[in-house]
């Protein structure tokens, strides 16, 4: 018989090596994505720059092909974002080539923003810097925009990315269910949710479901994984983008 010592031994180098795997299998996944995105946007006529640094905090590939699927195929009318980066990339030039959309971005660093505009696009005219601030949900803190409700222009958006606040250890990211709550989510929607992995998240897109199907809207969900997990949901219309 084995001794135990030993047994947990080999159990620990069991577990390490399939996290090795698991990593590298992530890794594969967006290298895939990335061909994918890349070949996807070559000759496109509204998406001129090309340069994209994906990855770490930023969207991965994943992401940043499953938005450009969105706006090249459906050309959403009213867009939101939370969170400055990679992605505003392709929102950016998209809402430059069809200016008959609108394309508000809630960020929380104002040298950020100046930094993106001054090197990359200008969309200070298009940027909301709100503070972040802590308040309880459930029992538990969780990072929101300060006066997002009362910031944000009254209409209803068709497709929101959220890639911001700083992510909450619970709950996170939880101000898309008052956003559902102020009646500001189009009948057709796509909602974008990157960090997927993380619980916080997970706990927010629960909710979100749960408050769908109090309220009858039906709807159709998708994970699209790389080294991290973006989540899809969205009305039955679109139900092609859960399988890109």
């Amino acid at each position: 018989m084995m001794p135990f010592k030993k047994f947990k031994q080999l159990f620990v180098e069991i577990r390490e090596t399939k996290e090795t795997l698991d990593f590298h299998g992530k890794k594969l996944d967006e290298i895939y994505w990335s061909s994918v995105f890349n070949s996807s946007i070559a000759g496109s006529k509204w998406l001129i720059n090309t340069s994209f640094n994906p990855g770490r905090w930023a969207a991965g590939y994943p992401m940043l092909y499953i938005l450009f699927r969105i706006y090249n195929d459906i050309h959403p009318k009213n867009i939101l974002e939370f969170g400055l980066g990679e992605s505003t990339k392709l929102a950016y030039q998209y809402h430059s080539y069809f200016p008959n959309s609108t394309l508000k971005i809630i960020e929380q660093d104002e040298k950020w923003l100046q930094f993106f505009s001054n090197e990359i696009y200008d969309v200070i005219s298009n940027t909301l810097i709100l503070e972040i601030e802590k308040i309880k949900i459930q029992g538990q803190e969780v990072f929101q925009y300060q006066a997002l409700l009362a910031s944000l222009p009254k209409q209803k958006y068709d497709l929101i990315i959220i890639d911001g606040p700083w992510g909450s250890e619970h709950y996170s990211r939880y101000q898309i269910i008052d956003l559902l709550e102020e009646d500001l989510i189009a009948s057709q929607f796509i909602i974008i949710m990157d960090d997927y992995e993380r619980s916080g998240e997970k706990q927010t897109i629960a909710k979100l479901k749960e408050s769908f199907n109090k309220k009858g809207i039906q709807y159709e969900e998708t994970i699209y994984s790389g080294i991290k997990e973006t989540y899809l949901i969205c009305s039955k219309n679109y139900k092609f983008l859960t399988s890109l």
